[in-house]
């Protein structure tokens, strides 16, 4: 088991991420980069999701820039429920700056098989 968001984590999901070679990642996912700031514990997490694949840290050049509590990261990075984003968004909890353009056909987003199943992964060993 690794801590949410700790080094450990990201490298656990690096490589889960790895041998989970070929995923079947959608087109209006694969086409955008997401920086995220986690607020976790009075500290901030640098993080991304890009191309559909979540890397510690940023990307160069995101198209979006999004902050929130790690609960919320959680909830849609984790457990996979995407409604989280736009409870949190409703609530002021998750702020979103950046072409939004991009993430508007995210939210008719569903998982394909292999990417449901290498969430699952990340779930299992998620402390």
């Amino acid at each position: 088991m690794a801590k949410f968001l700790s080094d450990d984590w990201f490298a656990r999901v690096d490589e889960l991420t790895a041998a989970a070679a070929g995923l079947d990642i959608p087109k209006a996912m694969k086409d955008v980069v997401v920086n995220l700031k986690i607020e976790n514990s009075g500290e901030e997490i640098a993080m991304c999701m890009d191309g559909g694949v979540i890397k510690k840290g940023h990307a160069a050049k995101a198209d979006v820039d999004m902050s929130m509590p790690a609960e919320y990261a959680r909830s849609i990075l984790v457990k996979g429920d995407w409604s989280a984003g736009m409870k949190g968004w409703v609530a002021r909890k998750i702020k979103v700056s950046g072409n939004m353009r991009k993430l508007i056909p995210l939210q008719v987003y569903k998982a394909t098989a292999s990417q449901e199943d290498l969430r699952k992964k990340i779930e299992s060993m998620t402390e």
